[in-house]
């Protein structure tokens, strides 16, 4: 193995840090790649995200001036099937890889890989860094060069050096990413749901709450600064949480979890404070009955069935009929 001058090794430093602060929900933006190729001379350089069990391109980025090379069509995957190194991914070697480690420059030139995948675009030498993956989802940066020289063993070692930091990084992204369409489907939640999310950052401060979370909160502990724990929530965290905090509002009652860094707000009533006959109509809202129908099957008016809707609302604190069946559904649960 070569020994890296001091210069690879700051170089090395320099991506990873770079790296890391382009990453979003993506791992490897064409920023990065632009950043990598500073490492590593190349003519062309790709990442790509292949199902190469349905034959499907997942994610494909290269640099902003680099020529597109990805193709979906049949013949490609066949000639991609064709591939030394895809070949050594195939048994779950993923150490970096020349072309050239399989092939001589004669070798290569008289394969049919060289016709269609290598000639067409001018490549003669191809290097390539894989992320340890199943077939079905694999991750690969490919370096390709022209006419001119191979690449060198400082240059693998430097992509071998690199590939536990591309490995973090991509799992980072993908954290970020699933964490982001949770988030978001959390904050699209209806204010009116019986159940919330709280997260919690450094020092127990409140770093997201969801919809009906922030409702909760509200009604739960009158006076909560926005943007801060309520204090009964704060004293409970200090005790240690080891049991549920539990606050009543009237016939209301308020849960409240820990699960890590995240607070669980669950509502339920003890009995709902519902009269038998305003519990009949709420199980006819339910089934999606309009209230000329409750009206029908009850034998009762239409006018009466609204009124015992006006007073549900009025006990369960909400204001419309999706909620006030969501609110009482966790009877049957409590």
């Amino acid at each position: 193995m070569p020994a890296l001058a001091a210069r690879d090794w700051e170089r090395l430093f320099h991506f990873v840090g770079e790296a890391e602060s382009l990453a979003g929900t993506e791992p490897f933006p064409p920023e990065a790649l632009v950043e990598l190729s500073r490492l590593v001379e190349v003519d062309n350089l790709n990442y790509a995200e292949l199902d190469r069990v349905r034959r499907e391109t997942l994610v494909y980025v290269r640099r902003p001036d680099d020529q597109e090379d990805a193709d979906d069509d049949d013949w490609a995957w066949d000639i991609l099937e064709q591939h030394p190194v895809c070949r050594r991914h195939r048994v779950g070697d993923f150490r970096t890889w020349k072309v050239s480690d399989f092939l001589t420059h004669r070798q290569l030139h008289d394969s049919q890989l060289y016709e269609d995948w290598f000639k067409p675009f001018g490549y003669e030498y191809e290097l390539d860094v894989a992320i340890p993956s199943p077939y079905w989802h694999t991750r690969t940066f490919v370096f390709d060069r022209g006419p001119g020289r191979d690449f060198t063993e400082r240059d693998r070692v430097v992509l071998d050096l690199l590939k536990p930091h591309l490995r973090r990084i991509w799992s980072q992204a993908r954290t970020r990413r699933l964490l982001g369409a949770a988030l978001a489907a959390l904050e699209r939640a209806s204010g009116d749901e019986r159940r919330g999310v709280l997260l919690l950052g450094q020092g127990r401060s409140l770093e997201f709450a969801s919809a009906p979370a922030r409702r909760l909160l509200r009604e739960f502990f009158p006076g909560a600064g926005d943007g801060r724990l309520p204090s009964a929530i704060d004293a409970w965290l200090r005790s240690g949480a080891d049991r549920p905090l539990v606050q009543t509002r009237g016939k209301r009652r308020l849960g409240v979890t820990r699960d890590r860094e995240a607070l669980l707000l669950e509502e339920s009533c003890e009995e709902g404070g519902l009269t038998p006959r305003e519990r009949d109509v709420l199980s006819w809202v339910a089934r999606g009955k309009t209230n000329q129908e409750i009206a029908a099957f009850l034998w009762i008016s239409p006018a009466t069935v609204g009124k015992h809707l006006e007073n549900i609302y009025a006990k369960l604190g909400v204001h419309t009929r999706t909620a006030a069946v969501a609110r009482f559904s966790g009877l049957a649960e409590t």
